[in-house]
């Protein structure tokens, strides 16, 4: 459908319901240490996601069809996959933490269909 301004519009990210706790979780923290610390986290999620929209195909396999995005400047990692030009992002993880978890998570559909579900890595 056209918008106002003539094209129609386009979802750029797509996101699971519990990437907002994983950032808000992850915001807490960094806020608890310093105000200037979480300010300079948010900037710089929102900049990796800015990024790996407009390139995801830049970011390194870390498996299966998972990849990631370092978070510049912090120990965590956005976690993605690529499904048809439109990046699916699944969680904000630190690096150091059990890899096993970053991988379980599904999309719920809308629909009342069976969720997707995106396999483990081997």
């Amino acid at each position: 459908m056209p918008t106002k301004y003539g094209a129609a519009l386009m979802a750029t990210e797509r996101y699971h319901p519990l990437f907002a706790s994983d950032l808000a979780a992850a915001c807490s923290y960094y806020d608890a240490i310093a105000d200037t610390l979480g300010n300079r986290f948010r900037r710089n999620v929102r900049s990796i996601i800015q990024t790996l929209v407009e390139r995801p195909e830049s970011f390194g396999r870390i498996g299966g069809d998972f990849r990631g995005a370092l978070v510049h400047r912090f120990p965590d990692v956005v976690v993605f996959t690529n499904d048809g030009g439109i990046p699916t992002i699944f969680g904000l993880r630190h690096a150091a933490s059990d890899r096993r978890d970053w991988f379980s998570r599904a999309i719920p559909l809308t629909s009342g269909e069976p969720e997707e579900t995106c396999e483990p890595p081997s």
